[in-house]
């Protein structure tokens, strides 16, 4: 127990910097879809068109969030140190799992985005 604390308290810098990364690319898509949005609402467009607007950024901002945060997540785990206290190689199995999973992820939300360019 006392060697998993060690490991967290060790590594814990890294994951602060994995969610203060998360809050710098949450803000810069929340802040660009705000600008848009108002952009979009004081235009002289029809509302329909509006609103097919609206919902088409509203995807691709969700992608690009998702897949930001996934880029992220994933260079975290790929820094971190298996910990010395993992006599079943739990940890280590684990990781590589989350790293080919997390790969088709990206390219799905990829996949997707292109998908909806068309």
């Amino acid at each position: 127990m006392i060697q998993a604390l060690i490991w967290w308290l060790e590594n814990s810098p890294r994951w602060l910097s994995c969610l203060a990364e998360h809050g710098r690319s949450q803000q810069e898509v929340l802040r660009s879809s705000a600008f848009h949005s108002g952009h979009v609402w004081c235009s002289q467009a029809a509302l329909p068109d509006k609103l097919t607007r609206l919902v088409r950024r509203a995807g691709a901002d969700t992608i690009t969030l998702l897949h930001g945060n996934g880029q992220t997540q994933l260079a975290l785990y790929r820094q971190l140190p298996a910990p010395t206290h993992d006599p079943c190689q739990l940890y280590q199995t684990g990781q590589r799992l989350q790293q080919r999973t997390g790969q088709h992820l990206l390219q799905g939300l990829v996949d997707i985005g292109r998908a909806l360019l068309r």
